[in-house]
């Protein structure tokens, strides 16, 4: 199979500079690169998809390049963002660069691509340079038609002219790794397009070449309206002390059935006939939810490896209720006892969670503490029967957790 025809079959082109995205990924081997926010030290599960991407193009033997924004990130770009965010400093981007970049050895399964970070060119620019060189090629005219920008020159939150200034650093990024690697295609998610257009443009403005832009749908998630990597309890990291395997497990195989084949899709590497096959399987037997055990297994897998994945398996057991929902439960080992009707301050004393219980008063009073994923509003609660299933609950502080045993009535008579 072409590269062309994998890559729309699973849902990754949105949009190209080309007039079919046949001339971009069929003819000659391309150098390939992706632009890393280094803001934070860890992706998110809503960054898979751009990995898999690459993967694919790095499977088709192109080139890639990971290009940290040791640079861009101590600017900011202003797309997708209500207000200005927090300049960074050398020492963190430095920090989650690496963090980062390890995460994304693992998901591609290989190390053969290129990393460099633009501070190593930005840093050297001289503002003379960059306005002779970089600037001049863009009108303000232009620039304030972008929806990035207008979005935020419309908002009551102003743009200084740091972040405004982005889209020209970003694409004299595009020129510098033309002229070192020959690199001639930038890909990124679409919220991203006007940035790797302006580098497109830029190019061919101040030196003839062609070069291409290439981008991928955002995956929005549908129970809550935002860009996929965010959950009700924060962003689905890829960090394992952040979000869990056996979190992540938790969250994919409860996603809903109008966003299972889509996931599988995009942010798996399970063929398309096998995801077919799957679905249909799925209309015969709603309640299996194979679908969902697959995504839950492969994401797992390709962020976590298999040891992830074992882990994270080893603490699940998959039951279902009378409407046939999926709830995640502990097995056996490792649980407390625990009598309905306790209240959850003694069993966040009992079970470790908290030191004290005056720790557990403030921790649920913070909003801290979660009972089988909802958070517990008052420090009065006390376990209910309808808080168990199959005598079974979780109670979690942060990445902490504790499996409960409902004691059955006459064990909870003489405990």
């Amino acid at each position: 199979m072409k590269l062309s025809e994998l890559l729309k079959e699973r849902g990754y082109v949105y949009q190209h500079s080309s007039e079919t995205i046949e001339e971009i990924t069929d003819g000659s081997k391309r150098t390939v690169y992706l632009g890393i926010d280094p803001s934070a030290d860890s992706l998110h599960v809503g960054n898979l998809m751009g990995l898999l991407v690459l993967r694919r193009f790095l499977e088709d033997e192109h080139k890639v390049i990971l290009l940290t924004g040791g640079g861009t990130g101590m600017i900011g770009d202003p797309g997708g963002k209500s207000e200005e965010r927090n300049l960074l400093d050398a020492a963190t981007i430095k920090k989650n660069s690496d963090a980062v970049a390890a995460q994304i050895r693992r998901v591609f399964g290989r190390a053969d691509f290129i990393e460099e970070n633009n501070a190593s060119w930005l840093s050297k620019l001289s503002l003379i340079d960059f306005l002779r060189d970089v600037a001049k090629y863009f009108t303000v005219n232009a620039m304030i038609k972008k929806d990035i920008v207008r979005d935020r020159l419309e908002s009551e939150s102003p743009i200084s002219f740091t972040e405004f200034s982005y889209s020209l650093l970003q694409a004299y990024d595009y020129l510098h790794l033309n002229e070192m690697y020959t690199c001639d295609l930038q890909v990124g998610g679409s919220d991203q397009w006007s940035n790797i257009l302006a580098g497109v443009e830029y190019i061919s403005k101040k030196t003839g070449k062609t070069v291409y832009a290439l981008t991928w749908p955002l995956i929005v998630n549908k129970s809550i309206g935002k860009k996929f990597g965010k959950s009700e309890k924060g962003a689905l990291w890829l960090d394992r002390e952040k979000t869990s395997p056996y979190d992540l497990y938790q969250f994919f195989i409860n996603v809903s059935d109008d966003m299972v084949e889509e996931l599988l899709l995009k942010l798996t590497l399970v063929p398309k006939a096998e995801i077919d096959a799957l679905m249909q399987r799925h209309v015969s037997n709603a309640a299996e939810r194979a679908p969902q055990r697959k995504l839950a297994d492969e994401v797992v897998r390709l962020v976590h490896g298999e040891e992830g994945l074992a882990e994270a398996t080893q603490m699940t057991t998959v039951t279902r209720d009378i409407t046939g929902t999926a709830r995640i439960v502990a097995p056996e080992s490792g649980t407390i006892p625990v009598a309905v009707g306790t209240p959850i301050i003694d069993i966040l004393t009992a079970s470790g969670l908290a030191s004290s219980k005056s720790e557990a008063r403030r921790l649920v009073e913070g909003r801290g503490v979660r009972l089988n994923g909802n958070t517990i509003e008052s420090f009065d609660y006390k376990i209910d029967q309808k808080d168990f299933t199959d005598k079974r609950a979780v109670l979690e502080r942060g990445n902490k957790r504790a499996v409960l045993r409902r004691m059955s009535f006459f064990a909870s008579l003489f405990r």
